[in-house]
């Protein structure tokens, strides 16, 4: 267990980045120092009782915000019980310097700086920061007046008061001292950072004000593109550009469903975790930006280009600090991704189930991530598999001219490969047991230099592997939906699968069908679909979801008897498809109907009817279609050919299907 940068998972800095909001009620407030810490899941035990920052003050205390605090603390729970790092974490300091009770600091003038501190049994410590708040009018006048003074170089109260507190509370700490911010709260960790360099210092910054660059110094810029320090963005925040910044780390992009607004995009609910809890879709970068805005800056740390040996030294560094086989993992993919500047790198593990030997993505490390879980890929389906069973490196300069098809792949990718290496992972050369794969050059191909790199570095990262003795199982998940009450998974459908569920009555029924659908969620239950996670209070996000990915067959058992004519219900279709080039005569072809786009619904045959459902309900390319109960009257042949289709569209892997019966 321990707060060292290189052990800490995303979600954990996330956690605590988030907790820092959270004002310890009155009660409490004074209570923590180093020699009476508290300890950091009584802190989070005690989130109910606790003023949320992000709200005015009159909504943290309404019963709105009563169960969102609820929620998050239930989220805290989740992720506190499964953590390695955290279970020995105190609370050793606390400040408020904000008016009214929740406000701990005897000074006549606040500043609405709020932080923690925090210390592990191996001596290693670490200093929070909180951003702009909401909780009173003094905090959201005193916060911005702070951000706006501070982005013109300023060195404000501030960041006088959170280096004193840095300084107060690191005192004695040996191990690491590591920086968190978020926010307004980055640019305090930031500036605090480059004033301690000569500390063993690292800071994590997530959508941070950046700090001047302009009054910083030659070496403090430096420092921030080392990996001391991570600047990491969620994909559409604006706050990076309140001034010149070359140094992202990592873009996290947003899930697909999330709200748009900004407090959402520059928050932390909307992006996803992996199964090994670090940012999913995230990929280092260290990004400059244009290289004429670069110069005009005079930063010229783009243009260097480490050697080989270099890139090695580097790595092998980095190994020496990893105790966790995800961090071991994850941290060999943004190495290999910044080095060879490859667009995506996947790490497979080889099983097998009835129909054979597949390979299936562990981690993977592209924009693109959450499509890309739970594929299954068989021999002779692109050159990851290849590598696996045949224990062969490869090496695809171009992959238009390699003999084994990739289109598979491609399809299977979402995107044209055009060069790809491939690199065994095995205890030895007869037992491999999965592969890392990089995919497409940002800027060209791959290199025989970049194939001989991902070899040496595959092979340190293997040795680490090796010497650990721990095995990742338990991170096998190939399910589209899951639906998990506190611990415990309910229900499952693998993606790609055909489950058929049976129900004692149409009330039972209806309540699971709500339940897949996030709509009768309980408060201690989630709905995961393709690794996203929602609760209840996602609503928003659950109707985009339905919309979507779902779509349902005899969703509406009055419609065989309708009078509605064929053409009328492919209209009101076509109005909800995206894609312009489809027209009203095409999607009648495609379904088989198009003599019958005159006729009423409850003339249709039984057979064409069927097509007319199942044309419905496939084109807008859902990824799970639910069969609901067949209205009265339809043929048993008739719902055999309709269930006999879908199995061939799974087996296709085009679909996923639940039948309800």
């Amino acid at each position: 267990m321990s707060l060292k940068m290189s052990n800490l998972l995303d979600i954990e800095k996330y956690l605590l980045l988030e907790l820092v909001y959270f004002h310890l009620p009155p009660q409490y407030k004074n209570q923590i120092t180093r020699e009476t810490p508290m300890k950091l899941d009584e802190y989070i035990d005690l989130l109910e009782q606790c003023g949320y920052a992000t709200y005015p003050g009159f909504i943290s205390r309404s019963e709105h915000g009563y169960q969102y605090k609820k929620r998050r603390q239930a989220h805290f729970k989740r992720i506190y019980a499964s953590s390695d790092n955290l279970g020995d974490v105190v609370v050793t300091g606390y400040v408020n310097d904000n008016y009214g009770p929740y406000g701990n600091t005897a000074d006549k003038n606040k500043t609405s700086l709020v932080a923690i501190a925090l210390a592990d049994r191996e001596n290693n410590g670490a200093v929070i920061f909180s951003g702009c708040e909401q909780m009173y009018p003094s905090s959201i006048v005193l916060d911005w007046g702070g951000c706006l003074i501070a982005s013109l170089g300023v060195v404000t109260v501030h960041h006088h008061k959170a280096i004193d507190f840095y300084d107060r509370h690191m005192a004695g700490i040996l191990g690491e001292r590591n920086i968190l911010g978020h926010s307004k709260g980055g640019n305090l960790a930031t500036y605090v950072y480059i004033n301690r360099l000569e500390e063993n210092t690292h800071a994590y910054c997530v959508n941070a004000q950046p700090y001047c660059w302009y009054t910083m110094s030659e070496m403090q810029k430096e420092a921030l593109k080392t990996g001391r320090f991570e600047y990491i963005v969620h994909a559409n925040d604006p706050t990076r550009k309140a001034s010149y910044v070359s140094y992202i780390s990592r873009t996290a992009p947003l899930n697909r469903y999330a709200t748009k607004r900004f407090i959402d995009i520059h928050g932390f609910a909307e992006v996803n975790f992996d199964g090994f809890g670090n940012l999913e879709g995230a990929r280092v970068i260290r990004e400059t930006i244009s290289q004429l805005k670069s110069r005009f800056f005079n930063d010229y740390t783009a243009e260097k280009r480490l050697t080989h040996d270099e890139c090695m030294a580097g790595f092998q560094e980095k190994l020496t600090e990893i105790t966790s086989l995800p961090r071991l993992f994850s941290t060999t993919l943004d190495e290999i991704l910044l080095v060879t500047a490859a667009q995506a790198a996947i790490i497979w593990f080889r099983d097998e189930d009835d129909r054979g030997p597949f390979i299936y993505p562990l981690l993977i490390k592209s924009p693109g991530a959450e499509d890309l879980y739970q594929l299954k890929l068989r021999p002779g389906q692109g050159i990851a598999a290849r590598s696996v069973f045949e224990g062969l490196p490869l090496y695809i300069k171009d992959s238009r001219k390699y003999r084994l098809q990739v289109e598979s792949q491609n399809r299977n990718l979402g995107l044209t490969i055009t060069s790809e290496i491939a690199v065994p992972l095995g205890i030895d050369e007869t037992e491999v047991f999965g592969a890392l794969e990089l995919i497409n050059k940002l800027d060209g191909v791959f290199s025989l230099e970049d194939f001989a790199l991902v070899n040496e570095m595959t092979l340190a990262m293997l040795d680490v592997f090796k010497k650990s003795g721990q095995s990742l199982d338990n991170y096998r998940d190939f399910s589209l939906l899951q639906i998990r009450k506190g611990g415990k998974r309910t229900f499952a459908v693998e993606k790609n699968g055909f489950k058929e569920k049976v129900f004692a009555s149409p009330a039972e029924k209806d309540a699971f069908l709500k339940k897949i659908s996030g709509l009768s969620l309980e408060p201690n239950e989630r709905l995961i679909f393709n690794r996203i996670t929602f609760t209840r209070d996602k609503q928003e996000q659950l109707k985009r979801l339905r919309k979507q990915e779902y779509a349902m067959i005899f969703g509406k058992s009055q419609l065989r008897t309708s009078k509605v004519r064929v053409k009328g219900r492919l209209i009101a279709l076509l109005l909800g498809v995206q894609e312009n080039r489809v027209n009203l005569k095409q999607v009648a072809k495609m379904m088989g109907l198009e003599g019958k786009l005159n006729t009423p619904i409850k003339d249709l045959t039984d057979a064409e009817y069927i097509r007319l459902e199942y044309g419905v309900a496939r084109i807008r390319r859902p990824k799970l279609i639910i069969v609901n109960t067949p209205p009265p009257g339809l043929s048993p042949a008739a719902y055999r050919v309709l269930c006999n289709r879908l199995k061939k569209d799974c087996e296709k892997k085009a679909v996923t299907v639940i039948v309800l019966n």
